[in-house]
């Protein structure tokens, strides 16, 4: 072989060489680029997500208990009952604060959990019983698949004989009440199943966000949830059709009557879904919840309307106000 052809052969491989590194770099900058933008799209999706989650409605408060009713209806009940499983995914430990008043309790005694959603309180201290209880059946059959007692039952019409636990709580329930006297009404009802002397633990959201540094004006709003459809319950409905069976032998009145108006109201009252966002193959639904932020002295004013209950302890922890209040009497029946 001539110094020519060894020429142009070198030639040749030194530029074969060459194009498969310029290949090479080529896949490596494509595929640089696909994961920037892979990373910039969930990025972008993070940036939507918390901008949603930040938003507060302002809603006018119902004028009427009818009205107040509806909003709870179709702004709580039923969305809860739509996220009750990604919201057990989200909620799963205990504050403190609940915890050590549950624990403190008298070996043996008995309480009550109202509006227990997952039931994450209900297992804290194995030497009480805790019967829990919500307004949203799919909250119930969660709590009955962990071995908890939980049944269907309104927070205003309580299932329970007077003066019959010794404790109770309601955590971050007091505040999906839409007007002052259903917020009166829900905190009586604990105290009328209470015996005297029982102590009830109740909190709620405050409109003072610290954590945030946000103050919110507004104390009646709609707060947002992005609803991951892979937790829709709706997919579930055959294997729990038993035990919702069951669970139906036991409803009150006002949970039949939730039935019949979703079923003649179907367009209204089915859950505000007020948009759908898609980004890197995940949707969301959102759906608003109704809330009333509590104010400083809010407590106080709901309890200096009921006769034979007075106030232990009241004050903010974390964005919430925590409230222990003392039943001092025998129910008035």
């Amino acid at each position: 072989m001539s110094l020519e052809e060894k020429s142009l052969n070198s030639s040749k491989k030194e530029k074969k060489l060459l194009y498969k590194q310029e290949k090479k770099l080529e896949k490596q900058l494509e595929k640089q680029r696909i994961q920037e933008e892979k990373n910039n799209a969930r990025q972008q999706e993070e940036k939507n997500k918390q901008e949603i989650l930040n938003q507060r409605i302002g809603f006018n408060e119902p004028q009427s208990d009818h009205e107040a009713y509806r909003v709870e209806l179709k702004h709580v009940h039923q969305i809860y009952d739509k996220i009750a499983l990604h919201f057990d995914s989200t909620r799963y430990k205990a504050w403190p604060i609940v915890e050590n008043f549950l624990n403190k309790q008298t070996v043996g005694s008995m309480g009550v959990d109202v509006g227990c959603g997952n039931g994450k309180y209900l297992g804290i201290n194995n030497d009480i019983y805790t019967i829990g209880s919500d307004i949203c059946n799919n909250f119930t059959l969660i709590c009955n698949d962990k071995h908890h007692e939980a049944l269907v039952a309104d927070g205003l019409l309580l299932p329970y004989k007077s003066d019959l636990f010794e404790y109770a709580i309601s955590i971050a329930v007091i505040h999906h009440f839409a007007t002052f006297q259903r917020r009166v009404d829900a905190i009586k009802e604990m105290l009328r199943v209470l015996k005297p002397g029982g102590v009830i633990l109740v909190t709620s959201w405050a409109t003072t966000q610290e954590w945030k540094g946000k103050n919110y004006e507004n104390q009646d709003v709609m707060v947002p949830w992005l609803f991951q459809n892979q937790f829709n319950m709706d997919n579930n409905n055959s294997s729990s059709s038993s035990s919702s069976s069951n669970d139906n032998n036991r409803d009150i009145d006002i949970n039949n009557e939730n039935k019949k108006n979703e079923k003649e109201n179907n367009d209204t009252d089915t859950p505000k879904k007020t948009e759908s966002i898609q980004k890197s193959g995940t949707k969301y639904e959102v759906f608003h919840r109704y809330y009333h932020l509590f104010e400083q002295g809010e407590f106080e004013s709901i309890v200096g309307e009921i006769s034979n209950a007075e106030i232990i302890e009241n004050n903010l922890d974390h964005d919430n106000y925590y409230c222990f209040i003392k039943k001092t009497s025998s129910t008035i029946v």
